[in-house]
């Protein structure tokens, strides 16, 4: 089955798409032209560089243990175990990895109730589509195999099954853009404090005691900032209506959640030039034996400067966020429907990276202020690389990283359309359970799921990057009167009213 297009509502949602960006960010700093590149040249790396890899290093065991300290001068002891083209950012002298136990990221015993119950019930039709599935993991890890062409579409089921709980809040997100290489002079980035989002979209949440960190903390953090061209804070709500674990399977008691998969809600806080642009995205269930899973997202901004709501093409979250490396597609490592992309499993693979992050907020180290200050372990991984069935789509092909335990993301690799490699995106996920009382405890405690905690999303070709960081999670059962709140299009009207 082959999803169907209208031309023009999909060329006019992206010439909709690049004018708020244009509207939006015209205060925005302009990055030069691309500068020196990396020592190694990862913008010469290809699909094949990374299959190189993992073959060679298929088997390869680590040298170090808990408690070393890893530095610059031991990066060909880390070859076997962080991509090519992230390893490269690694190299500088005040490099630091401390080395601890990998920390279980193990879902609720609700998921892994359904996962027992239900996986044996799951099937795959020859195009990939799902059916039969009702909660928990879909496919068992171990019978996932390079040598199954339907590997790749169950890895990405998987994830896009993940336990998430019933959703999370990120309530304050920070977003650094970082020209890698320049230095604008320390004092010239304007940091503002974190703050929570406007008020009907926390109305129905308990009370969190954490604060957030002072613009001074922040500053510190980013290495002195130095570095940041622009600073931007923001919103994040995602959160499931279906197949939820903690309800037996069923959906969110709430009119026509049964249709919906899941919805996600972008709002940008600062800075002035942007603060309000809202984005909303309807997805609706995949299921082949109870929606259509080629069905196309729903998609919606809200454009300050002209005050309206806009309905806007769901291939238009391929293109850039607002300057930023990512896109909205990027978020979480995967956020486009499954269908869309052909998928290959290219095997497991242990990887080292920040795992479980122990600071309270994230650090930064490096010339460039993109890579974190924190502990590493060594994490088995499951790598998948998809290519996007639209000729038109910005990405050639991608390469991500899944954890084995949560199936959250790890590396991410993007490719050009001649084949390059363009973007390394390193994602870190804390465990609920790790959170300490005095952090955010009172919001994650409890959940037994892990919440996206950073990333650093590094555009090798045009030396630049665009790190996250989040400041506020909340991981809650949302009552029907906040999720209506948070996920109406029309609702969007009344931010500056």
């Amino acid at each position: 089955m082959k999803r169907q297009t209208d031309g023009f509502v999909r060329d006019r949602g992206r010439a909709d798409f690049r004018l708020l960006t244009v509207l939006v960010v015209a205060s925005a700093l302009c990055f030069l032209a691309a500068g020196k590149l990396w020592a190694a040249d990862p913008a010469t790396y290809t699909v094949d560089t990374y299959k190189t890899w993992l073959t060679q290093y298929a088997n390869a065991k680590p040298d170090f243990k808990r408690g070393d300290v890893l530095t610059a001068k031991d990066l060909e002891r880390m070859r076997p175990f962080v991509p090519p083209g992230y390893l490269e950012q690694l190299n500088f002298p005040n490099f630091k990895a401390q080395v601890i136990d990998v920390i279980p990221h193990n879902p609720a015993s609700t998921y892994l109730r359904c996962t027992e119950q239900y996986a044996s019930q799951v099937k795959l039709r020859a195009d990939g589509a799902i059916m039969n599935y009702t909660c928990g993991q879909p496919f068992p890890n171990e019978g996932l195999s390079a040598s199954d062409p339907l590997s790749g579409f169950k890895a990405a089921w998987n994830y896009t099954y993940r336990y998430l709980y019933f959703g999370f809040y990120d309530l304050s997100v920070d977003t650094g853009l970082i020209r890698l290489g320049y230095d604008i002079g320390g004092g010239a980035t304007n940091f503002v404090g974190a703050s929570p989002p406007p008020g009907h979209y926390v109305s129905n949440l308990p009370a969190w005691k954490t604060p957030f960190p002072t613009e001074s903390e922040v500053k510190s953090d980013y290495g002195g900032a130095g570095h940041i061209e622009r600073y931007l804070t923001l919103f994040y709500a995602r959160v499931p209506f279906t197949h939820l674990a903690d309800l037996e399977g069923k959906a969110q008691p709430l009119a026509g959640a049964d249709k919906i998969e899941q919805e996600n809600l972008t709002y940008f806080l600062t800075p002035f030039d942007i603060r309000g642009t809202a984005f909303i995205i309807w997805r609706y269930l995949e299921d082949a034996d109870k929606g259509d899973p080629y069905r196309a997202d729903d998609a919606w901004a809200y454009i300050p400067n002209l005050r309206r709501v806009r309905r806007i093409s769901a291939e238009v979250k391929s293109d850039s966020l607002l300057g930023t490396d990512i896109t909205i597609d990027d978020f979480d490592g995967f956020n486009d429907r499954v269908l869309n992309w052909d998928w290959k499993f290219l095997g497991w693979k242990d990887t080292l990276q920040v795992n479980d992050p122990g600071n309270h907020y994230v650090r930064y180290l490096g010339p460039a202020n993109i890579v974190p200050d924190d502990q590493w372990s060594v994490k088995k991984m499951g790598v998948t690389l998809r290519t996007p069935k639209d000729p038109r789509h910005p990405y050639s092909a991608v390469i991500n990283f899944w954890a084995a335990d949560a199936w959250s993301p790890g590396y991410q690799l993007t490719f050009d359309r001649k084949g390059k490699l363009w973007k390394v995106i390193e994602w870190q996920y804390k465990y609920s359970e790790t959170f300490k009382p005095g952090f955010w405890a009172e919001t994650m405690n409890g959940a037994h799921a892990v919440i996206w905690w950073h990333l650093s999303a590094i555009d090798v070709q045009n030396s630049r990057a665009t790190v996250f960081r989040q400041q506020g999670p909340v991981m809650e059962r949302y009552s029907p009167q906040l999720l209506k709140a948070l996920f109406d299009p029309g609702a969007l009207e009344s931010i500056h009213r």
